[in-house]
This record gives C-alpha cells, sequence and structure tokens, in this order.
C-alpha cells in the first residue's frame, strides 16, 4: 500500500479577488496529517458557520480513523488482541466495511491491514535508512496482514488474527472530502471545491463560472509541473503516485508502494494513477490499488467498470500518459 502524494494541483485565483467578484472564500486548515482547503461562494456570515462545522466534522473523523492519535478508535481496536467482534461507530463501520469491499474486488492489490509491512520498511518515516528487509522477516509479517483475517458484522469489527491491525490512510481522506462536500450540499452550497491533501470533489463552476478545473502532476523529482488538465464534471478525484518516496541501494530503486501479495516494492513502470469517482473514498482507493496493479491490469479494470482514470507510465527518458475512454470527456 502506497503513502499518498500530493499530485493535484489546483488551477485557482486571488482569494481577493475571487471575494470581490463573485463572494467566493477559501477556508483552510489542517486534518489527517495535512492541509485542506475548501473555496466555496457564500456570504461572509455563513463561511463562518460553515468553518466551524467543517473543524467538528474533520476532527470527529480523525478522532475516529486516525492510527497517530492514540486513543483513537482505530487505535484502541488496533491494540486490542481480542478475536471478540468490537463494535465501532457508524463512520468506521462504513470505512471498513467499503475498504473490504474494494480489497475483494481487486484481489488483494488494495489492503488496510499492510501497516506493519509499511513500517518495516521504513515508508511510514521519512528516513527509511535504506535498509531492505529480508525474505525471511518479510514472510514472518507477511502473518500479520491480509484483509480476509477481518470479519465485520453488525457493526462490529473482529480480527481473526489477533496481530493483525487496521491503517485507513489510503481511503480515509478521501470518505472526508465526500463527508464535507455532503455537508456543503446540506448547508444549500452550490459552488464548492472541496480538497483534503490532493483528494478533491466539487460542485457547480469557479469563480470565472467556469467548470471547476484541475491538473495532473508531471511526475518530475526536481520540480513541480502541469501534466494535465482536465474537469472533474462533479466528480471525486484521487492521484497516487510513487516517484517522491523511495530510496536506491547497491544501484536498486526501491518504490514506497508495497504489493500486499508479496510485502515488497512494486516492480512495474506505472508511476502516478489519477481516478475520477462519484465517491471520492472509492477514487481514494481505487488509486492506491492501481499503483500496485500497474498499468495493463489497471486499464483493463477501467473498461470492465466504466471507469476514468488518467496514467503515467515511464518509458525510457520520459513518461507516456495513458487513459481510458471514459476519461476522454474530462481532457481540457
Amino acid at each position: 500500500m502506497n503513502c499518498r502524494v500530493l499530485l493535484l494541483v489546483l488551477l485557482c485565483f486571488s482569494l481577493t479577488a475571487c471575494q470581490q467578484e463573485n463572494d467566493y472564500v477559501r477556508l483552510n486548515g489542517f486534518t489527517m496529517g495535512t492541509s485542506y482547503q475548501v473555496t466555496l461562494q457564500t456570504t461572509e456570515d455563513q463561511a463562518k458557520q460553515i468553518h466551524q462545522s467543517i473543524e467538528n466534522r474533520l476532527r470527529n473523523i480523525n478522532q475516529l480513523m486516525s492510527t497517530y492519535i492514540e486513543d483513537s478508535e482505530i487505535s484502541r481496536f488496533n491494540r486490542s488482541k481480542s478475536l471478540e467482534c468490537q463494535l465501532v461507530s457508524n463512520d468506521t463501520y462504513f470505512v471498513v466495511r467499503t475498504a473490504l469491499e474494494i480489497s475483494k474486488e481487486t484481489k488483494g492489490k488494495f489492503d488496510v491491514t499492510l501497516a506493519p509491512l509499511i513500517s518495516e520498511w521504513g515508508f511510514d518515516r521519512k528516513r527509511t535508512n535504506d535498509v531492505v528487509p529480508t525474505d525471511k522477516r518479510i514472510e514472518k509479517l507477511l502473518k500479520q496482514i491480509g484483509y480476509k483475517n477481518i470479519h465485520i458484522q453488525d457493526q462490529c469489527i473482529q480480527k481473526l488474527n489477533q496481530n493483525i491491525s487496521i491503517n485507513l490512510s489510503a481511503i480515509a481522506k478521501g470518505y472526508g472530502v465526500d463527508e464535507i462536500a455532503a455537508l456543503l450540499t446540506n448547508s444549500g452550497i452550490g459552488n464548492y471545491l472541496v480538497e483534503i491533501g490532493g483528494e478533491t470533489a466539487s460542485r457547480g463552476v469557479n469563480p470565472k463560472s467556469l467548470l471547476w478545473r484541475l491538473a495532473i502532476e508531471a511526475p518530475i523529482k526536481q520540480q513541480r509541473q502541469i501534466q494535465q488538465v482536465f474537469s472533474p464534471l462533479e466528480l471525486g478525484v484521487a492521484t497516487s503516485g510513487d516517484y517522491r518516496n523511495y530510496f536506491e541501494k547497491d544501484g536498486i530503486r526501491f518504490s514506497h508502494t508495497l504489493d500486499p501479495i508479496n510485502g515488497k516494492p512494486i516492480t512495474h513502470r506505472l508511476v502516478s494513477a489519477t481516478v475520477l469517482h462519484k465517491r471520492t473514498m472509492l477514487a481514494d482507493a481505487y488509486a492506491t490499488a492501481f499503483m500496485v496493479m500497474g498499468a495493463e491490469k489497471s486499464l483493463a479494470f477501467a473498461k470492465k467498470n466504466n471507469l476514468p482514470i488518467y496514467l503515467l507510465v515511464k518509458k525510457g527518458d520520459g513518461f507516456e500518459a495513458i487513459y481510458s475512454e471514459a476519461f476522454k470527456k474530462h481532457l481540457l
């Protein structure tokens, strides 16, 4: 499972100009170990109320699903060695259930139990110390992961292996985006763009009265450059990539994207996957799964499910863009 990389660049504008022109407001904050930004058309008074509601909702989700908060619901579940079914909140149950469905659908290429291996490789830290785990160590840790070792029913989650733990970082931000988008819609906001750590949801038009536009970042390590501009057309968007987080040892490049099946970094040439879906949490999870699956299998999956995806594949000294038929209408 790969850590999320911010690959989406918002094609935006001066906030002051936006406020003067069309009463658009930009709200910022921090959540889930990253930043969030919400741009919406509203009054100044309503914006203050909405901002507080956003903060409250994101704080609640983080308290449930963060592995960095000791007393979060998911942290308590992970610490427990009980094999009994543990009752959890509606939010956590819904996200875990969805994650397990995607794990089954992608034949295990998406797996929320991969944390022990991510930690062993060092990709949960800024420094890996360039240490490559032994095959024996990887084999041992593979016995501590596997989505099939989690059973859910009646709003409770059960471990079938007491060493299993859950990390929702590859789906929780997408869920947060969906929840804030729903909050805005229910508040009567017709034009908005929500972004958390690069995952987005949008509705209506931007301050220039145009459909919202986003850009996929070119996979160039030394600089930030736009690869492709597109319109999400009110679909959720998530991008995942592996070209900023890796280490090299003895001439071998070790990607931070781990295959849950063998516990080792991917070796194919897919470096970036952008996915559009009406539910951002699904786009979030699929983007991670596709980085593990590789370009060919990802495109086959997208074709079967009529899913808009845009892939960047390493080719020689450059990159090749490949996208599904469903993505064509989004290109600008």
